[in-house]
Parts: structure tokens; sequence; C-alpha cells
């Protein structure tokens, strides 16, 4: 029998194999050109977010636990919130129809503070700059039913280093209690309509009653006519605004601070005449600028400026820092490093730089890229200068620098011609390795 040799299939294996790496090979080792990254589409709409922080006036620390309230130019609250562990706050004004908001903020041993944000609905923005709150230098002691109490508060703002003191008589109290007092400086805390603030006091625990009135001393600023009277105002810190307690404080015969018996404790303040702030502002000088950008999302970065400040000659006696929070309340600054966020929400791509909803490329631009939206900000120094007088008691001169960063398209700017044109605005970023960048558009 002739045995059949068996079929062998491996040569045509190899043969495929072999044709397979080959064809591998030459694809792979083909050069061609980088093919362009793909234009994205069309970012999510976002909100309107107002964004800021609130600060420890002196050691520029965050405030947590600060209570926010955000008004309209009704002074209708819109909304009442809690600053986190960082001192921030944020707040959704899509539908605000206003271009400003009052911020104001507060926390148990801090002063009080307002600052108004801007809102840019063009650039679906919002700005607002830190609002610094001053610590308190709280004072307490323990009262008892027999024999009474005494606490005094320091003062900077006094004209002969007065405290502010409370003495509650024996009997004033039905059980023992630790009360608590703490001057408030006056260029942190709400002014009386056509008045100005001379003295301020917190008193604790808030609400307290007594069933015979205790004493409060409160520190004048500057000497006044020993015997004259204040109306003692007590200042309703949900609306900010002041009624007449009913008590009135009267200057001791050193003329340095003025005394009222009172039967339950708030906030309390000694209005005087309005104190004139006859200040003028010199030649603005332009600093540098800079932006902050976004492709999509949101958010935004700080830029510091410094307001500086001194006075000399004038006439009378008044306390220096009381002087300087004057200034501080007219002008609506303070005396500190002050950060404005900038940035915000990237805002809703128009018709005319979208595809089929994938971004477009601008006539004359590199197909292949994005848009990016850009903030300008602007830093200007303004020198002031003029005098700060309470009829005729007391005059002084002062010299103030005031530094700001402003948005190139905040409302009421002017820009200067060597600027340019207003920057913020819509720009066109390339894929490719150019890097082109065209805008404003």
């Amino acid at each position: 029998m002739k045995h059949q040799r068996p079929k062998s299939f491996i040569a045509p294996t190899v043969l495929l194999l072999v044709s397979s790496l080959l064809i591998s090979s030459c694809e792979s080792s083909r050069v061609g050109p980088e093919l362009p990254q793909p234009n994205p589409p069309a970012p999510a709409a976002q909100p309107l977010i107002l964004t800021g922080f609130v600060k420890d006036l002196a050691s520029q620390s965050a405030i947590s636990g600060a209570t926010v309230k955000i008004a309209n130019a009704a002074q209708t609250v819109l909304t009442t919130i809690l600053t986190d562990n960082n001192g921030k706050y944020a707040y959704d004004a899509s539908n605000v129809p206003d271009n400003s908001l009052a911020v104001s903020a507060s926390k148990d041993g801090y002063a009080f503070k307002t600052e108004t944000a801007t809102l840019l609905k063009t650039s679906n923005s919002a700005s607002v700059e830190d609002i610094l709150l001053a610590k308190l230098s709280v004072a307490s002691t323990s009262v008892s039913v027999n024999s009474g109490g005494t606490v005094s508060a320091p003062s900077t703002q006094s004209a002969a280093s007065q405290p502010l003191t409370v003495t509650v008589p024996a009997n004033a109290v039905a059980q023992q209690i630790t009360l608590t007092a703490a001057a408030i400086p006056a260029g942190q805390i709400p002014q009386p309509t056509n008045q100005s603030v001379v003295s301020a006091g917190q008193f604790g625990p808030s609400g307290t009653t007594f069933l015979q009135p205790v004493n409060i001393s409160f520190p004048l600023p500057s000497a006044k006519t020993p015997g004259s009277t204040f109306q003692l105002m007590q200042l309703n810190e949900q609306t900010g605004t002041y009624t007449n307690s009913g008590f009135i404080a009267t200057v001791d015969a050193s003329g340095t601070k003025a005394t009222a018996p009172v039967t339950h404790f708030t906030i309390y303040s000694l209005a005087d005449n309005k104190v004139i702030a006859d200040l003028t502002n010199g030649a603005t000088t332009f600093g540098s600028s800079s932006y902050y950008s976004l492709s999509s999302g949101s958010g935004t970065t700080s830029f510091s400026a410094t307001n500086t400040f001194s006075s000399s000659g004038g006439s009378g006696t008044v306390s220096d820092t009381y002087l300087k929070d004057l200034a501080s309340e007219a002008l609506n600054i303070d005396f500190a490093t002050k950060s404005l966020l900038v940035g915000g929400n990237f805002p809703q791509l128009g018709a005319d730089k979208l595809e089929n909803n994938v971004q477009k490329a601008p006539a004359g631009a590199p197909a292949s890229g994005n848009w990016e939206y850009r903030w300008y900000v602007l830093l200007r120094t303004i020198p002031v200068t003029g005098t700060i007088s309470q009829g005729t008691e007391w005059s002084r001169n002062v010299t103030i620098s005031r530094q700001r960063w402003y948005n190139d398209n905040d409302p009421g700017i002017t820009l200067p011609a060597s600027y340019g044109p207003v920057k913020t605005g819509w720009y066109w970023v390339s894929h490719d390795q150019g890097g082109f960048v065209g805008g404003p558009y």
C-alpha cells in the first residue's frame, strides 16, 4: 500500500502572516500632516453669580459664619447667607434687573460694613471688593444682683482715651449675668440720615432688660460743651436704620464723654451734626492692566490694591482714628489692602460664533480653535486732598491715596487714550502651534 503525504497548511499561514506584518509596517511608517483638533461644541450657558469674601480688617484673614445681606436699589433684602470657612459667599444674580447691589456683612464681635457690587450683564459677570470688618475689643464682667458691676471697653476713637463704660447698680438684674460691651468704629456702622455717628457701642446679651436704669458712658472723639445732650439712637440690625430710643446722653464736665441711663441692651449710637468732607480728586494715575479669561464654566481671580491716609493742621481737637474712619465712610473705602474679584461666568456664545452648535472661527482667523472670554482690569490711583470738619468744632486737612482695580467696561469709567480700545470681550484662540489670538470681537 502506497503511503500519501499529509497536506500542509503551514506555508500559506506563514505567507499570510508575513503579508499582514508588511502591510502594517508600511501603514505605520507613513508620515502625514497632523490632523487639526476639532473645535469644541458651545459650552452650556452659565448663571450670573456674585461672589465675594468677608475678611478681618487688620489680619486679612477669612471670617467664616459672617452674615451677608444682599439688597437691591429699593433696599429690599434679596437674600441672607453665611460665609463659608474661606469667608466666601455666592449669590445667583441671573434674574436681578439692577446693575448694582448693596452687600453688607456683620458678625458677633465685629463691626458692620457695606460694599457695592456691580453686575455687568453683557459680560455675565459680577464684581465686588472684599468686605473688611473691624474686630471689636469686647470686654465682659460678671454682674451680681446685690452689688451690680462695671464693664469698660477700650475705644480707639476717643479724644481723651476714654473707654466705653457700663455701670450697673445693685438690684438692677434679677440674677447674676455676664455683661459685654464693645466700642464700634464710626466708619463701620450705618450712618443716620443727615447726621454722623460720633460714638457707638454693642452691648450684650442683646435684649437684656434691667429692673432699674444702668448708665452707659460713651467716649467722644472731639470735645463737646459740658451739659450738652445727644439723643441716643437705637440701631435696627435687620434694616440698618435707626430709631430714637427715648434716652438722653449728657456730656460730662470734662467734655470728653456723654452718659445715658438705659433700661435695655441693644446697639446704641450718639449722632451729631453731619460731618462735612470737602474732598477734591487730583489727576488720576493709570497703572498696569491685566485680565482673567475663561473658555467655559465659571471662575474668578483677585487683584489687590491699597488705600492710604494722613492728616495735618486744621483747628480743634479730634481723634485721628475717628477722622480716618470718617474719610473711609465718606469715600466708601478702607485704608487697608483690598482685593477685587474679577471674572465670573462664561457668557453665552452668540449665534454668529457658532455653526451647528460648534464654535466657529471669525473671518480671517485660523479655522481650528475656540472662543475665550477675557475680563480686563485697570489699576487707577487717585490722589484726594481737602478738609474734613464738623461745624466750628474742629477741622483737619487730609491727604488720601485711593487705589482700585476697575473692570474696563464698568459704567462711568473713562479710560486714558493710551489704553486703546476696550479690551474686555471675546477672543479667538487657535489650536495650531502658531498660537494665534485675535480679538476682541
